[in-house]
């Protein structure tokens, strides 16, 4: 009994790892601190992703629209295992590794003269690749003067050299990028369409908190099936 009762308590266990494997993560869009360029939002964007607050991201696509607040669950996807002739979203396996190059070099942006590039520049860098036609129509709009000007130009072909050129760049470069696709089963309360991809570096863990309330519910669980055990 003792025996069968043990082996109940280590399948239970065992599904506490289920959840980072199996099932979706939930984010929620709290807000932006890149301010506005173009009369757009730009990274980095703060959500929250399963109850850890303000983790800042950018998005990938320019043509998918969310609002402030709106939650969704999404399907997170290490950026190392992507191959770039598959499809993921109806986007390309190679967008998104060019995307998670450009995702890198904010890290380098900066807003003061010296700076090679700014954050604006690298955002409209990543919004070019899924959206090329969307994004070059905006800098008409402004006259040249967008911030998808011919530094964030040269960001994009650099990129596109680093994934589709003859020495593209190993999958181990893009080990600590995550991805996060909008699963098409999970529930969501968006309302204006599909939302963006969006990646982040590193992939957030629940809060300790979250950890030991999900804990205690499978020991009471043991508990309980013990006590039934020992009745039979």
């Amino acid at each position: 009994m003792r025996f069968k009762s043990s082996l109940i308590a280590l399948s239970l266990s065992l599904v506490c790892f289920i959840p980072r494997v199996a099932l979706a993560d939930t984010i929620t869009l709290t807000t932006t601190t890149g301010g506005s360029v173009d009369g757009v939002d730009v990274y980095p964007y703060l959500f929250t992703v399963d109850g850890v607050q303000n983790v800042s991201m950018s998005c990938l696509n320019f043509d998918r629209e969310i609002s402030f607040n709106e939650t969704w669950e999404v399907d997170p996807i290490n950026v190392s295992t992507i191959l770039a002739g598959n499809t993921y979203d109806n986007e390309s396996g190679a967008s998104i590794l060019e995307d998670a190059w450009l995702y890198n070099q904010y890290v380098n942006s900066g807003t003061s003269p010296s700076s090679p590039y700014s954050p604006s520049e690298v955002q409209f860098a990543i919004w070019s690749i899924m959206d090329p036609a969307v994004i070059n129509a905006t800098n008409n709009n402004y006259n040249g003067s967008g911030a998808f000007d011919s530094v964030a130009q040269a960001l994009a072909n650099q990129a596109i050299a680093n994934v589709t050129g003859n020495n593209p760049l190993p999958a181990s470069y893009y080990a600590n990028d995550t991805v996060l696709l909008p699963d098409p089963n999970g529930s969501s309360t968006w309302t204006n369409g599909q939302p963006q991809i969006f990646m982040v570096d590193p992939m957030p863990t629940p809060e300790p908190g979250s950890l030991t309330l999900l804990g205690t519910g499978f020991l009471g669980a043991v508990f309980f099936m013990r006590r039934r055990l020992r009745k039979a």
